[in-house]
């Protein structure tokens, strides 16, 4: 994050882990914004961040991010005029990313199919798919 007088710049770094055998899919990113910072004088890099007025939060919504891909946000704020940044601690931008992977796993889960007796026959498959839905939040 860099502070001058007028504004305020955040830059976030996104990657995959190259061990990952698939990349990341439907990747949401939320990044709060404090009371100090102009909310509505956003520009995002690239662009596509949304600002959210309700939440005070930037959203930006990427479809994939392959194994081993990093990808760069910067986001620009006109500061508050009554604040001054250098007279206090520098704004906060809490930072939540999630995500969904393939054929990757954080735990192991087994499933057991049984018939029960006394009950009604029914035909019973199971497509097995590895698929967690990831958060992480970052508080800066």
């Amino acid at each position: 994050m860099k502070v001058d007088e007028s504004y305020c710049r955040v830059a976030l770094q996104i990657s995959s882990n190259p061990n990952n055998e698939a990349g990341l899919d439907e990747l949401t990113i939320i990044m709060g914004v404090p009371d100090e910072v102009k909310g509505d004088t956003l520009v995002t890099q690239p662009e596509g961040g949304v600002w959210n007025e309700a939440k005070r939060s930037v959203i930006w919504v990427v479809s994939e991010l392959g194994t081993g891909e990093k990808f760069l946000l910067q986001a620009r704020f006109e500061v508050e005029d009554h604040f001054d940044f250098r007279a206090s601690e520098e704004p906060k931008f809490p930072v939540l990313v999630r995500c969904q992977c393939l054929f990757a796993q954080l735990s192991d889960v087994e499933l057991e199919v049984m018939e029960m007796p006394g009950r009604h026959a029914a035909e019973v498959s199971m497509k097995l798919a590895r698929r967690f839905r990831l958060s992480h939040r970052e508080r800066s």
